[in-house]
């Protein structure tokens, strides 16, 4: 099975427990049909902080069969929604591939803030069409940005281009409202 069908059986998990999030990210990137000078292997996640979501997105790892990823290692862990929230970020994997739960990504704010903005993109999976939640592209730009690893920097330029005018514009002046371009 390819990367990107796997990716979206993790999506496809979250979706179905009901859980709040947006899809942060070069995958996010990817779905909405950006070229990053990469392909990704794994997604990234930012979900919503609510108590009850927090509890859906524990029925959902435990649909996944999600484990915490350290370096080469793999570990079981239990969890609930109250666990989860104590963290600000999970590395985790499955059967489908790795995941990031990232509460607070660098550069862009949380959940609420990311779904002022995000685009909705489809993905079938199954014979079933799930929307997912990806966060604008510009603020795709400013979390690599901040997160400045190399593969990140080499990424800017070439989603920059790309980016229209709108989105460079609000990449320049992040004070610019979100859902404005």
């Amino acid at each position: 099975m390819e990367t990107g069908d796997r990716l979206d059986r993790i999506a496809a998990a979250l979706v179905r427990r009901g859980v709040n999030f947006v899809v942060i990210g070069a995958w996010a990137a990817e779905l909405q049909g950006f070229d990053l000078g990469y392909k990704t292997d794994d997604i990234d996640v930012t979900p919503d902080f609510s108590t009850a979501n927090l509890e859906r997105l524990s029925e959902a790892l435990y649909d996944l069969g999600a484990m915490i990823r350290t370096g080469d290692e793999e570990l079981p862990f239990n969890h609930d929604g109250d666990s989860l929230g104590r963290a600000s970020v999970w590395n985790l994997t499955c059967d489908e591939g790795d995941f990031d739960l990232t509460f607070k990504p660098p550069g862009i704010g949380g959940y609420r803030e990311l779904l002022a903005s995000c685009n909705i993109m489809s993905v079938e999976v199954d014979g079933e069409r799930i929307n997912v939640p990806c966060a604008h592209p510009a603020d795709i730009w400013l979390s690599k940005k901040a997160v400045d690893r190399p593969k990140d920097r080499e990424a800017l330029p070439i989603l920059y281009a790309q980016l229209g005018a709108s989105a460079r514009d609000r990449i320049e002046d992040p004070r610019r409202p979100r859902g404005a371009g």
